[in-house]
């Protein structure tokens, strides 16, 4: 197993059918992150993974799950 430690410094994702692919970028040196010379992770899981590590991020930084607005009549109406 290889292990490796890093400062997360940018993050990407794009949907790959029923999946995710998220693409973690990270630095384990300020020379390296001076440089722009990231090292490059890539994780390919499920909607329902992404899903689960996203409520896992959430509880654990302690902020609040999103809750999405109720669309104004207008927006209900024309879209």
């Amino acid at each position: 197993m290889m292990e490796s430690f890093g400062a997360l410094v940018g993050w990407g994702h794009h949907e790959a059918g029923d999946r995710i692919m998220l693409r973690l970028e990270s630095v384990q040196s300020s020379e390296a992150a001076k440089a722009h010379d990231p090292d490059l992770f890539r994780f390919l899981m499920t909607k329902q993974q992404a899903a689960v590590l996203g409520h896992y991020l959430v509880r654990i930084s302690g902020q609040s799950p999103v809750v999405p607005k109720k669309r104004g009549w207008f927006r209900r109406r024309f879209g």
